[in-house]
């Protein structure tokens, strides 16, 4: 926690809350100089932003306590006042699902394209995931297996004593979106078809994720739950990788047909 000195008292900011603050501010720059810059239009990015935040976050919320801490969800449910206190944790890949409903009720709302307009938060994404799973990686929220492995990080206390150095999901992770966002960056000084960057992201993050889920530590030992031996988000990754493919190969046949 940080305390910022403030008149006769301290404010406690959570560093995990100010860093995913940072993350929407940088994500949303991100995005309106990406849209500018590629004639797409301000307003139209401006009001799917609108919709991706109203549905992203609540859809990540509800559907981590639904597949992480079935048990939590359900004993609350029932009670929809106590949902918003219950602490369920946040899915990324249930804020993934809420951002693909938002785009598609935007899209019916304001009959535009999701691809078109989509590609500057696709671009814009990694930028902003990079800082968000800063949090993660600073709040030791997703601890590994027990590892000697020179990025393994001392500061889980997880499992059973004497603690042991242990691989951080998080900081692999911004490494993972790093370059990710590096890469973006250097395939936009060409122009591309819209949907590059939509496909593009989903297909190059989601086998990352998929391999490096393998080493969460188990249950007993704080990591995720599984389901037949996976974890819920490598079978999102598996969806993503197939909703990413097939976003390429449209992109492929608009780039083959003749203009």
């Amino acid at each position: 926690m940080l305390n910022i000195p403030f008149r006769d008292r301290a404010l406690v900011v959570e560093p995990f809350f100010a860093l995913v603050i940072a993350a929407l501010l940088v994500g949303y720059a991100a995005t309106l100089l990406f849209a500018k810059k590629h004639g797409r239009s301000i307003e139209r990015t401006m009001s799917l932003a609108f919709y991706l935040v109203a549905f992203s976050f609540p859809i990540s919320y509800l559907l981590n306590g639904l597949l992480y801490e079935p048990e939590r969800f359900f004993s609350v449910i029932a009670r929809p006042s106590e949902i918003p206190g219950a602490h369920l944790g946040w899915s990324m890949y249930g804020g993934i699902i809420g951002t693909v409903v938002g785009a598609w009720v935007w899209k019916w709302r304001h009959k535009a394209s999701i691809l078109e307009i989509g590609d500057a938060f696709a671009f814009a994404g990694p930028f902003g995931w990079a800082i968000a799973r800063l949090g993660c990686f600073v709040t030791h929220d997703h601890p590994g297996v027990v590892s000697d492995f020179f990025l393994a990080v001392a500061d889980f206390q997880t499992g059973s004593p004497p603690y042991e150095p242990r691989h951080d999901l998080g900081l692999y992770d911004v490494l993972v979106i790093g370059i990710i966002a590096l890469a973006f960056l250097r395939l936009s000084h060409k122009p591309r078809k819209p949907g590059f960057y939509v496909g593009l992201l989903a297909v190059a993050y989601a086998p990352c994720r998929f391999l490096l889920d393998f080493l969460r530590a188990p249950v007993s030992e704080g990591g995720d739950i599984r389901y037949a031996g996976l974890t819920p988000a490598q079978y999102g990754s598996v969806l993503l990788l197939v909703a990413g493919v097939l976003v390429l190969r449209r992109v492929r046949r608009s780039e083959a047909a003749p203009s």
